[in-house]
């Protein structure tokens, strides 16, 4: 028996969708194992640096206190610092990372040369916002950016001013120091902030795909 094409093509559609509700309930039914996983997995695979990221803090005149391995079994925070101040950035309030990405984040500053940043905090045990994946801020491996010199992430993100290139000039360099940078091009969820992070990611192609934290 003979189809016209336009029989066909609704036939074809038709295939195409059972393949998708097929796979779509597939992937329903593996992801929470998935999931399960890697929450059980993730905090293992934790490395706080050890003494060598401390001198390192040090050699970047990063004012900090020693507060060792912090946090829950759930949501350990290794090496962890508390940190008052950059070499030549001031911060809102002091906040707590953990070693290796408190030099990440001594490492940006740097680059970009801020005198002052504003942050919206680093630790929180959670899980994403979008999902049930624990958020990199449970372990003390994210900091949330919302002014940097001035400039406001909220009000001067994409501007064609002063500020505005100071946003852009710091994103474009945090993709050389963290594994996921969000920003209000990601999602609206990061409206006002910069999520940055050290976790297993993707640098700025996170923008690409869409992955809330």
């Amino acid at each position: 028996m003979k189809y016209s094409k336009p029989v066909l093509m609704v036939l074809a559609l038709i295939v195409i969708s059972i393949l998708v509700l097929i796979s779509l309930s597939i992937l329903h039914l593996v992801r929470e194992p998935i999931v399960a996983t890697y929450n059980t997995i993730r905090p293992a695979l934790l490395d706080g640096g050890g003494e060598k990221c401390l001198k390192e803090l040090t050699a970047k005149k990063v004012i900090y206190i020693k507060l060792g391995d912090v946090g829950t079994e759930k949501c350990p925070i290794l090496n962890a610092v508390r940190i008052t101040r950059f070499q030549n950035t001031n911060v809102s309030s002091p906040f707590t990372l953990s070693c290796p990405t408190a030099s990440a984040v001594a490492s940006w500053l740097n680059d970009i040369q801020a005198t002052s940043i504003k942050h919206m905090g680093t630790l929180n045990c959670r899980q994403l916002r979008s999902g049930s994946i624990n958020s990199e801020h449970s372990f003390g491996t994210a900091i949330d950016i919302s002014h940097i010199d001035g400039a406001s992430v909220k009000g001067d993100w994409k501007k064609d001013t002063q500020n505005g290139k100071i946003l852009q000039k710091a994103k474009v360099s945090a993709c050389k120091h963290f594994n996921n940078i969000l920003t209000p091009d990601t999602n609206n969820l990061h409206y006002d902030h910069f999520h940055l992070d050290t976790g297993f990611g993707f640098g700025c192609n996170l923008d690409k795909v869409k992955r809330v934290f």
